[in-house]
């Protein structure tokens, strides 16, 4: 994904963000935010559908990785300009997150206490910064090239999308050593989201799928997903949807728990990056629910 994002962009159709075909964006229960990576904004489509609307973020330039904590808060790694930012949900100004020495930073994940992890990934390398502002620390990872994706499981175990490994490798919450998590075949793995059983979800973007790596040890399997390219953003909605920034298609896609799926109707995205859903009651590893 690193790799892929210094790339410039082709622009697609010059419509404003909005509907297509005088239909609205329908998804779920919450509000869907998408980074759109070439026109330097992030959008927010309101529950249940409706038109989106640009955040209030001001001098983005080429954002990535987002992350909500649960007060609405939003956390946008604002890639090209070596930081992160977040907007309070309150519809507070912007505050630049305070970190040191950042150089093309993606994914982000935050805990329930509100530590945010930052993939630092030209310094190949995650940053957590804590939430009780005693500064930023690097996460101790071994071989990072280009780290991208990040995600949390619920027992707060850190997972890296290790893009030009074409690995995923898990940091134990309790300091131990750095393991890889066995994958078959991936890569540049870009996003990583873990559903609410516990099962891990990785944007394969040099495959063009994303994969499911099942939390009792089962084997890898191949979203059904069609027509993917460059997938790299992945988020769970809190009744199990996923969603997936497929990124040089310039469309989300939504696949609802009951299977099928769909392109998000949303005009005028070029090259999307992140998605992300506000936390839902489990987001932070309570009681396992069904996907």
């Amino acid at each position: 994904m690193a790799a892929a994002l210094l790339l410039c962009a082709a622009p697609s159709a010059s419509a404003a963000p909005g509907t297509v075909d005088g239909r609205p964006p329908a998804h779920g229960a919450a509000p869907l935010y998408i980074s759109d990576y070439a026109d330097n904004t992030v959008l927010r489509l309101p529950p249940g559908g409706g038109n989106p609307v640009t955040v209030a973020a001001s001098g983005l330039t080429r954002p990535t990785g987002m992350a909500l904590d649960a007060s609405g808060d939003l956390y946008i790694a604002d890639t090209g300009n070596n930081r992160v930012v977040r907007v309070p949900g309150d519809g507070g100004p912007q505050v630049t997150v305070d970190t040191t020495g950042l150089s093309r930073p993606i994914g982000l994940a935050l805990k329930a206490n509100g530590d945010l992890y930052i993939a630092d990934s030209f310094n190949d390398r995650v940053v957590m910064v804590p939430a009780d502002g005693s500064g930023q620390v690097a996460v101790p990872t071994d071989g990072l090239l280009h780290p991208s994706g990040l995600a949390l499981d619920g027992a707060g175990n850190l997972f890296v999308a290790d893009f030009v490994n074409d690995r995923v490798v898990r940091v134990p919450a309790d300091g131990g050593p750095q393991t890889t998590v066995p994958t078959t075949g991936l890569s540049q793995p870009t996003g990583l989201a873990f559903d609410r059983r516990g099962n891990l979800f990785v944007s394969d973007s040099g495959n063009d799928r994303v994969v499911e790596l099942s939390a009792d040890g089962g084997p890898q399997r191949t979203v059904p997903a069609t027509g993917l390219n460059s997938p790299y953003g992945l988020a769970f909605d809190p009744g199990g949807a996923l969603y997936i920034a497929d990124f040089n298609n310039d469309r989300v896609v939504m696949l609802p728990v009951r299977g099928g799926g769909r392109t998000l109707p949303v005009a005028g995205l070029r090259t999307p990056a992140g998605v992300a859903v506000p936390p839902g009651r489990d987001a932070y590893g309570g009681r396992p629910t069904e996907r």
